[in-house]
């Protein structure tokens, strides 16, 4: 694509790498008979949501209940809260129950009580398992709370056991489709040992680095990937994609170039790409340089952004193959950027909205 020279950071998109990822991973859940229901808050916009659509999609994951609102204004109407419940959000639940049948992430049998008080429609109830992540839900030793739960939705006449989510981070520290599958083995294991307590249950994965490369889901009947509708430079060193996957990407204007000592001042900081980085050759990497058309991608070697403060980026490497007043960035990771952006720029102009603030 001929680059749109703009005097501040702007997100690009490419609307067909971003449609064939979501069809490669439709066609993996139905191929593995899973059910798909992809998490948006990587994209959160109603226009790309309508690709999902186009798919087959009919139940999504999101982050909040603000979120939730946000796409059941567009007729979604099956989604499932991926955090945490607590009673704060009663109040906006109590309005999207009318709109939308909820599945919402229980760790403690009081919640539900909570719930079914304030509620007046049915909801069911999903049990977040810490597989030694340490983030949240509950940990899957902890058979008596696991049981109080299902024992409490049995009891209640609103809550419906739906059944079990992980999303291990740990994946996100590997490097090759082998470390990945090596760490995702005792998540599946912990899942297979859940279905056969509780076989009636649903076990659903989340993290898109095992659900880009696995094969053989065993016991999973459900994913909620989100990351891999754009992917970002993380995945493409992780292993779960290539950047030819990727759809996202951050141009930014150059503003000053020291050829002197081979680094040039970008205006591109953290409010642009978030301060989200990952090592490479013992170096900090807040974002990978390409070469962007429409057929291909290719990395710029050794041409990265170095660092960042929170309005300018240094990059660093042969600043000379930057040969126009811009650069493109593929970004580290693609959820946190867009999030820091009011639209994207489609490759052929067009304006894509979206929300911000999950």
């Amino acid at each position: 694509m001929d680059l749109i020279e703009t005097g501040r950071p702007q997100l690009i998109l490419d609307e067909e790498r971003c449609k064939r990822n979501i069809n490669r991973m439709a066609s993996k859940a139905k191929k593995h008979n899973l059910q798909f229901r992809p998490h948006f808050k990587t994209h959160q916009s109603l226009e790309i949501g309508n690709w999902f659509r186009e798919a087959g999609v009919e139940a999504i994951t999101v982050s909040s209940v603000d979120m939730a609102s946000y796409f059941a204004s567009d007729g979604w109407n099956d989604i499932t809260i991926a955090f945490p419940f607590y009673p704060g959000q009663i109040s906006a639940l109590t309005k999207l129950e009318n709109t939308a049948q909820l599945r919402l992430f229980i760790n403690k049998k009081d919640q539900i009580s909570v719930l079914s008080e304030n509620l007046l429609k049915p909801f069911h109830v999903i049990i977040e398992i810490d597989p030694g992540f340490g983030r949240s839900g509950v940990h899957f030793n902890e058979h008596d709370q696991i049981d109080e739960i299902i024992n409490e939705c049995k009891s209640n006449a609103l809550a419906n056991f739906h059944g079990f989510y992980i999303h291990d981070g740990r994946t996100y520290q590997c490097k090759g489709k082998k470390d990945i599958l090596d760490h995702i083995e005792p998540v599946i294991n912990v899942l297979n040992t859940l279905k056969k307590e509780y076989p009636d249950s649903y076990c659903i994965m989340g993290d898109t680095p095992s659900c880009s490369v696995l094969e053989d889901f065993e016991s999973i009947d459900v994913i909620t990937p989100g990351n891999f509708v754009f992917y970002d430079w993380m995945q493409v060193k992780i292993g779960s994609c290539t950047i030819d996957d990727v759809a996202l990407y951050c141009q930014v204007p150059i503003a000053q170039r020291l050829v002197n000592t081979n680094k040039a001042i970008l205006h591109c900081g953290a409010v642009h790409l978030s301060k989200d980085s990952i090592l490479m050759n013992g170096q900090r990497c807040f974002g990978q340089a390409v070469e962007f058309t429409n057929t291909k991608i290719k990395t710029i070697d050794n041409l990265f952004i170095n660092s960042l403060s929170q309005e300018h980026g240094i990059i660093i490497g042969n600043i000379h193959d930057m040969t126009t007043n811009s650069v493109m960035i593929c970004p580290i990771h693609s959820c946190l950027t867009a999030n820091l952006h009011s639209h994207y720029l489609s490759t052929d102009g067009k304006i894509i909205e979206k929300r911000i603030l999950s």
